[in-house]
């Protein structure tokens, strides 16, 4: 199976630069695709889709890059970012890196450092893509479970046994296997161990995170 193909955005008021960029990496084989307005580029990205990344210049007249990456954020779109920075920007910089930004560069910058930037970029924008459609695949997998299934879920998550459950739901450890052996295949997973390493991989906090559930109902 071929690798998720990244779209990796060049963000930066100046055409010029964002041209040279797009040059220095399709010159080894990476399109990139230009963007001259952080606007135009939270648009563009709100449409959702394949894995994504970006390079943002730090200053922009429309909307700085510390600010488009706060936006990012509080719109939840999660995508791996670099930033290119001028001499006096690195404090701003270090606040990017702290608020998840993966790396700056400081202009000018040596091509082979930004492409090696470049292609961490376009591995974490594949990982998170990859975190992402496996978390939507789980959510729509636990949909599918009963009431009763997503109890016994939830017991197991806790630790408990069949008998535990058995005696915690007020049924027989036989009823209790076959719920199991339900939602197991449900989800997607052939045994305990690769149902609870799927589930502490991915976050989960209870059935679709409403919190435990009341047996019986």
């Amino acid at each position: 199976m071929s690798e998720e193909a990244v779209t990796v955005f060049l963000v930066d008021d100046d055409p010029e630069v964002t041209a040279s960029l797009a040059w220095l990496l399709e010159s080894v084989k990476i399109a990139a695709r230009q963007v001259n307005s952080p606007l135009a580029f939270l648009q563009a990205v709100r449409g959702g889709g394949g894995p994504v990344c970006a390079v943002l210049d730090l200053r922009m007249s429309e909307m700085s890059g510390l600010e488009l990456q706060q936006q990012l954020a509080a719109e939840g779109l999660d995508i791996p970012l670099i930033f290119l920075t001028a001499h006096g920007d690195v404090p701003a910089a270090v606040n990017a890196m702290q608020a998840g930004a993966v790396d700056f560069l400081q202009k000018p910058f040596n091509p082979q450092v930004f492409l090696s930037c470049v292609n961490r970029l376009i591995r974490q924008a594949r990982e998170r893509f990859g975190e992402r459609t496996e978390k939507a695949r789980l959510h729509s997998q636990l949909a599918k479970l009963s009431k009763r299934e997503a109890d016994v879920l939830d017991a197991l998550f806790d630790g408990l046994t069949s008998k535990e459950i058995a005696r915690l739901l007020a049924v027989s450890p036989k009823t209790v296997d076959v719920h199991r052996a339900n939602l197991m295949r449900k989800i997607g997973v052939s045994s305990g161990t690769e149902l609870m390493r799927l589930l502490v991989s991915l976050g989960y906090r209870r059935y679709l995170s409403t919190g435990p559930h009341q047996p019986g109902r």
